[in-house]
C-alpha cells in the first residue's frame, strides 16, 4: 500500500511541474512573438519614404508621413498607395513567419487597412499600437497565430 502511495505523489508532483514549465514555455511564447511584432513595427514606422530628388534634407519617415496627412486633411488615393508601397515589403515578411499579419492606420475617421485579412473569433492575434502626433493618428500592426 504504502508502494502505492509514493508512486501516487510521484506523478501528481511530476504533473505539477510539467504543468508549470508548459505555462511558462507558452508564455514565454507569448513575449517573443510581442517582441517580435513591436520590432517591425518599429522599423516599418521609421522607414524612409522614397523621394526623387534624393536630397538628405527632404527624408521623411512613414510616421512622420501619417501624422503630416492627420494635421492637412488631404488623404486621397495616391497617400494610400504610398503607404501601401511603404509598409508591403514588411507585411509579406511577417506573412512568411506568421501566416497573417495586417496593418490598420486610422487617420482621422478614415481607417486603411493592409496585409491579410483578419481571422475569425477565437484566433490568438497580437497587437502592437502606437499613437502618432496629437492622437489623431494611429498604426497598430497585427499577427495571428
Amino acid at each position: 500500500m504504502a508502494l502505492l502511495v509514493d508512486a501516487l505523489i510521484f506523478l501528481v508532483v511530476l504533473m505539477l511541474t510539467s504543468a508549470v514549465i508548459h505555462a511558462s514555455a507558452s508564455h514565454d511564447d507569448a513575449d517573443d512573438r510581442g517582441e517580435l511584432l513591436r520590432s517591425y513595427h518599429t522599423v516599418m514606422l521609421s522607414a524612409e519614404l522614397p523621394d526623387g530628388d534624393g536630397s538628405s534634407m527632404s527624408a521623411v519617415t512613414l510616421s512622420d508621413y501619417i501624422i503630416a496627412l492627420s494635421l492637412s486633411d488631404t488623404l486621397d488615393e495616391q497617400n494610400a498607395r504610398q503607404i501601401e508601397k511603404m509598409v508591403n515589403g514588411t507585411i509579406a515578411e511577417l506573412l512568411t513567419f506568421n501566416g497573417r499579419a495586417w496593418l490598420v492606420i486610422e487617420i482621422g475617421p478614415t481607417v486603411l487597412n493592409f496585409g491579410s485579412t483578419p481571422p475569425g473569433a477565437g484566433s490568438d492575434v497580437h497587437a502592437d499600437r502606437r499613437d502618432l502626433g496629437d492622437g489623431s493618428a494611429a498604426s497598430t500592426l497585427f499577427i495571428a497565430g
